[in-house]
């Protein structure tokens, strides 16, 4: 028997795409403390094919021990859809395209959560509309020959240039509704190479408005480029490497922990910082 609790996971699973099971029971089991009935609940539901159990594919010391990530089975997702009565649930992703990158997609998680809680306690601004990268974006899109994704190719010439997003969201506020791209670091790589292989795609996209492709009721011309690194020594990193290069005025840095305590300071603390040497760290809602 599924029970509203169940529910709840199904509908996070359907919204967040991936999570484990800490994610999971701070949002729908709160007071299971030592983490007992949400792992019976979730086995239960694995069991019954509601939801699919994957193995991380990474172990990174620093993320601690081994632990397994949920998401979606078939029977789920239908069971969704004919909940909330949205046929666009139909359209979520069932598989990783990217197993080996599991606690990628889990940070995503994490500020995507992060964002849900700042809408709450904000009550002037709406989230209109998130879109994780492996999601259909015009799911009201019957000819599915016409269904895109996040990712655009920008530039065919001459060099191939693609722009890929982590996540991508709208917000409403004060009558204006703005685009932001979501960067998820997690200290890969070297904040040299970030930045070259970043930027690219997002000054091609500005240059065809892409943002409007996505979210066609913005109200306004530009975009921002969200990086939420993991450190401040790896938020300053970056924003030195991008300082040199085009389209930097687009780009906001954070560290994850300047806002994890207090999730309204994502929107309204001055926790983002341009790439600009000396420049002052503003709110998303300036």
């Amino acid at each position: 028997m599924i029970t509203a609790r169940d529910i709840s996971v199904l509908e996070c699973l359907a919204s967040y795409f991936l999570m484990n099971r800490r994610q999971i029971q701070a949002l729908c089991y709160p007071k299971d403390h030592d983490g007992r009935i949400t792992r019976r609940r979730l086995s239960a539901m694995c069991r019954d094919k509601y939801v699919k159990k994957l193995t991380m594919q990474v172990v990174n010391p620093r993320d601690g021990s081994l632990a397994p990530v949920y998401q979606l089975a078939s029977r789920g997702r239908t069971f969704v859809a004919e909940h909330l009565k949205e046929l666009r649930v139909m359209l979520k992703p069932l598989e990783v395209p990217q197993p080996q990158h599991l606690f990628h997609y889990l940070s995503v998680t994490d500020t995507h959560i992060l964002l849900d809680q700042a809408i709450q306690v904000c009550d002037d601004v709406r989230l209109d509309g998130w879109f994780n990268e492996d999601e259909i974006v015009n799911y009201d899109e019957p000819d599915r020959s016409k269904q895109f994704k996040l990712e655009t190719l920008v530039a065919e010439s001459p060099r191939r240039t693609l722009c890929r997003p982590d996540a991508a969201f709208q917000l409403e506020y004060q009558q204006h509704r703005g685009v932001f791209y979501l960067e998820q670091d997690r200290d890969s790589y070297w904040h040299g190479q970030v930045a070259k292989r970043k930027t690219p795609g997002y000054v091609k996209l500005a240059e065809v408005n892409g943002h409007r492709k996505h979210f066609p009721e913005t109200t306004i011309d530009r975009f921002t480029v969200l990086c939420v690194t993991p450190s401040n020594k790896r938020r300053d990193a970056l924003r030195e490497a991008f300082r040199g290069m085009e389209g930097k005025e687009r780009w906001r840095f954070a560290n994850y922990a300047d806002f994890v305590d207090e999730p309204a300071s994502f929107l309204r603390g001055p926790v983002w910082y341009p790439c600009d040497e000396g420049a002052e760290p503003v709110s998303l809602l300036k």
